[in-house]
């Protein structure tokens, strides 16, 4: 009997029950993700608050090294990744790289303290402080960290491009939201209280979870054959690649509004998330408190996801993800102009998590939309290149500013206001110039 054609991916072919096997292995990765995604950061700002980091350098640590990591580092490894064969595929075998070395060096964070006592004690008078050391190691360990997470990240996005039937990957992304929701909702109902007093405990277990999960994935998940890599092309060099591909992704306007939404999308939406926790810390909420409001944001995020996914599908993920963006410039205008305490600050953090999270939920299928198919990979890496360049300039301009500003974190809001609007500007034209109807017939599956 013929396979469901719905139920293949290149050369795997599943059943019902094969399939959900697969869901069920793909979640445990999703497990590590979701933990590195979910609870480093906010135990991140944890530690760099308690060894008195500038707001400088906590936008360079958790906004800017990030983005150039992504810029350098993971479309190169991608590059080999995607030219891989091997008995084991071409995504495992970088994965089970990765992720050990993203788990001994968050290890070398939870042992930050003790490596800067012991440095502290045999430097002596030539010792720099204590707190100087603590800071240098957690910052040396955290890029290493930051470095193998989002190579994993990219290589399991991989994978999943790889293993999933195609016709099922939106519905599989919700429920890898879904999961990544549910995971930051116990950490912040339940351990995030806890991150001054069970720091090395909470580290620990990043490690040991990022460590495990994605390795006994690819245990599990089988990937199929694949066609023999094209063969390298002898004109021009590697660091010219993503300059000559930017170029050539950028020859027609519809895609260039669409590279200044995404862009203004993730500056947006960022500086407030990057400072949200020194700005409710220095009204007066505790920690347990934030976490509370987090995981009821996280809540309705849940709830509301399969019914924004239906409105991206019936009405396209453009016009539903403008919705989101006008009704979010309205909460920070209105977060910019009324929070000044901590019952202000309480009801805008609220709505700020539930429509963030409503706009990623629309704008998740959005590249589908406005990139062409038999181009995608291409375009899409190009929009990652792009977030990442306004990531970089929007981080290493807003933690000085915020230093000097004497910590004035309203203007975190001023700024999600002011790129709201303008990503508001880009996605109107990117709606003014929507495809005809029959280019999008075209479009679609059948």
């Amino acid at each position: 009997m013929a396979t469901d054609p719905r139920l293949r991916a290149g050369t795997l072919h599943y059943g019902l029950r094969g399939l959900l096997a697969l869901v069920g292995w793909l979640l445990v990765g999703e497990l590590g993700i979701a933990v590195r995604e979910r609870w480093a950061q906010p135990i991140g700002l944890v530690v760099l608050r308690n060894v008195g980091a500038s707001d400088t350098s906590v936008a360079l640590l958790l906004s800017t090294v990030p983005a150039v990591i992504s810029l350098l580092l993971v479309p190169a490894i991608g590059l080999r990744s995607d030219r891989c064969r091997s008995r084991w595929g071409r995504r495992r075998p970088y994965l089970l790289v990765s992720a050990p070395l993203g788990a001994g060096a968050m290890l070398c964070v939870a042992a930050a303290p003790t490596l800067a006592a012991w440095s502290d004690a045999l430097l002596g008078a030539w010792s720099p402080g204590l707190r100087k050391l603590d800071l240098g190691f957690f910052c040396l360990f955290w890029t290493v960290f930051e470095a193998a997470a989002m190579t994993t990240v990219a290589l399991f996005n991989g994978l999943v491009n790889d293993v999933v039937p195609h016709g099922l990957l939106g519905r599989l992304y919700a429920v890898l939201r879904i999961a990544g929701l549910g995971v930051a909702i116990f950490f912040n109902m339940s351990l995030f209280a806890l991150a001054d007093t069970r720091l090395f405990e909470l580290l620990l277990s990043i490690a040991l979870v990022f460590g495990l999960s994605i390795p006994l994935m690819c245990l599990m998940v089988r990937e199929g054959a694949y066609p023999p890599a094209a063969p390298v092309r002898a004109t021009g060099t590697q660091r010219l690649a993503a300059h000559t591909q930017l170029l050539q992704c950028c020859t027609q306007r519809r895609h260039l509004w669409a590279f200044g939404a995404f862009m203004l999308a993730a500056v947006t939406f960022s500086p407030f998330n990057t400072f949200s926790q020194n700005y409710a810390l220095g009204l007066g909420l505790s920690k347990a408190e934030l976490g509370t409001l987090t995981a009821t944001g996280y809540a309705v995020s849940i709830a509301s996801a399969f019914g924004i996914g239906w409105l991206a599908d019936r009405f396209g993920a453009v016009r539903v993800a403008t919705v989101m963006m006008a009704l979010y410039s309205l909460i920070a205008l209105g977060g910019c102009l009324l929070v000044r305490d901590g019952a202000a600050f309480r009801g805008f953090y609220l709505a700020h998590v539930v429509m963030s999270g409503a706009y990623f939920t629309a704008a998740a299928a959005m590249p589908m939309d406005v990139f062409p198919r038999a181009e995608f990979v291409r375009y899409n890496a190009s929009k990652d290149i792009m977030v990442a360049l306004a990531n970089i300039l929007v981080g290493t301009s807003l933690g000085p500013l915020l230093d000097l500003s004497g910590h004035d974190y309203r203007l975190t809001l001023a700024s999600a206001a002011l790129f709201s609007l303008l990503c508001l500007g880009c996605l109107g034209r990117l709606l003014v110039r929507a495809p005809s109807a029959a280019t999008e017939a075209a479009r679609t599956l059948p």
